[in-house]
């Protein structure tokens, strides 16, 4: 046996100290480049989720308000925002939807019509609205968005309702959608 140490052979293949550097350079661009399509798309996805909420909001209010008026709950000239609303004649007396961007409530309040005053009013422990118990309820917005509803008198038989939301979008701007339509003095209740 001899104790002669061994020296490599020309034929024997491996890796340089520069080669392994680029390689990890190269690995490193990579994660980078994936690592900012994750985040591109999570921001995406948000965008896409809050806007399809805001369209959903927009769609509510409009048939909300189309359903008033169908239903005869609310007179023709009692859909109005507040101040504009006449309530002469009528049975229930209704204040208006009110004006500028307020939250978005998860609860009708005790009139039963979102985009009043009262819709983060909480009846309090005995569900009783009207009471010295009532308080409002900042749990009952809906996060990260807020509506405003304009309704225009066109004519003595057409209203404009414009329902404008804005939503969170990426990166900590705000969007804005806005939904209109027209509603004529006509309820579309069949005659029997």
């Amino acid at each position: 046996m001899s104790n002669k140490p061994q020296t490599p052979s020309k034929n024997e293949n491996g890796f340089t100290l520069v080669e392994a550097v680029i390689a990890i350079f190269i690995v490193t661009i990579a994660l980078i480049g994936t690592a900012g399509a994750i985040t591109y798309a999570l921001e995406y996805s948000t965008l896409s989720k809050n806007s399809t909420n805001a369209k959903l909001v927009i769609t509510s209010m409009i048939e909300q308000v189309e359903s008033l008026r169908n239903t005869r709950r609310l007179q023709f000239r009692q859909i109005a925002n507040v101040g504009s609303v006449d309530n002469t004649g009528v049975t229930i007396n209704f204040t208006g939807f009110t004006t500028g961007f307020n939250e978005v409530s998860l609860n009708p309040g005790p009139d039963g019509v979102n985009g009043t005053t009262d819709d983060l009013i909480n009846p309090g422990p005995d569900f009783i609205y009207g009471n010295g118990d009532d308080f409002t309820d900042p749990s009952y917005a809906r996060s990260g968005f807020t509506r405003e509803v304009l309704i225009t008198d066109l004519s003595v038989f057409v209203k404009k309702v414009e329902v404008k939301v804005r939503y969170q979008a990426a990166a900590g701007k705000v969007g804005t959608l806005t939904g209109v339509c027209y509603l004529n003095n006509d309820s579309r209740l069949s005659q029997q």
